[in-house]
């Protein structure tokens, strides 16, 4: 059985610290995991959708590349079910409402979620061309992302979505300054209030979440979704 953990943080910013690639190498999460929206939930996926935020420090004035591993869904990545049918869309978004629409803040894919201004997207099905490799999304100029003044920089989204198939698409982010490479924005920032992810087989590793709480927070609310008996959450 799969196993994906959901954290849900509400009123504040999960942040994944110092978070260039996403998971972040302190994390020890080998992928994001979002599946086709014909699998069945108990494969651990309850929405077939997944968001992120990358936010740019406003001093940051270069472009900048959003790169995905391993987009498609086939290969040695994936988590096969019956047959590789499962296809996935990437949707990049700025602009004004990216990220202070609420819709956008929520942990289910609804309403208007795909808020802002669409920047690309693409499509990916199985393609050895992508099999454990990375596609770059952008250049993308950061005056195009919604400028959020109090956390002094621009935000912009990314959502995968599986679109057809019940297969279990494994990717992972990286923000960088090149095309071609991972090179980090100094200050820059990832997170999300929904957060998919496929653990190891091995059950002697351990996964760690580091959330970030803001000033004046009383509460959090920490979810998950399927978690399965061989596994703790400590």
């Amino acid at each position: 059985m799969i196993k994906q953990l959901y954290i849900f943080i509400l009123l504040t910013i999960s942040t994944l610290g110092i978070a260039q690639p996403v998971p972040n190498v302190e994390e020890n999460i080998p992928y994001l995991m979002t599946f086709g929206l014909e699998a069945e939930t108990s494969w651990g996926d309850d929405d077939f959708s997944q968001a992120f935020f990358f936010l740019i420090p406003e001093e940051y004035d270069q472009p900048f590349f959003i790169r995905v591993f391993d987009p498609d869904t086939g290969g040695d990545v994936d988590e096969i079910a019956g047959d590789w049918n499962t296809r996935s869309v990437y949707e990049v978004f700025g602009g004004e409402l990216c990220w202070t629409e609420d819709d956008a803040k929520e942990t289910n894919p609804s309403g208007n979620y795909k808020s802002g201004t669409l920047l690309a997207s693409r499509a990916f099905a199985q393609n050895p061309r992508y099999d454990n490799s990375w596609y770059t999304f952008g250049p993308f100029n950061p005056a195009q992302g919604e400028y959020v003044e109090y956390y002094r920089g621009r935000i912009f989204k990314i959502i995968c979505e599986g679109v057809a198939g019940d297969d279990g698409n494994m990717y992972r982010y990286y923000l960088s300054t090149d095309a071609n490479d991972n090179r980090p924005i100094e200050g820059a920032n990832a997170f999300a209030y929904e957060y998919s992810f496929r653990m190891h087989n091995d059950y002697e590793e351990v996964s760690h979440i580091y959330p970030y709480i803001e000033n004046g927070t009383i509460s959090v609310k920490i979810s998950n979704f399927d978690w399965d008996n061989d596994g703790n959450i400590v």
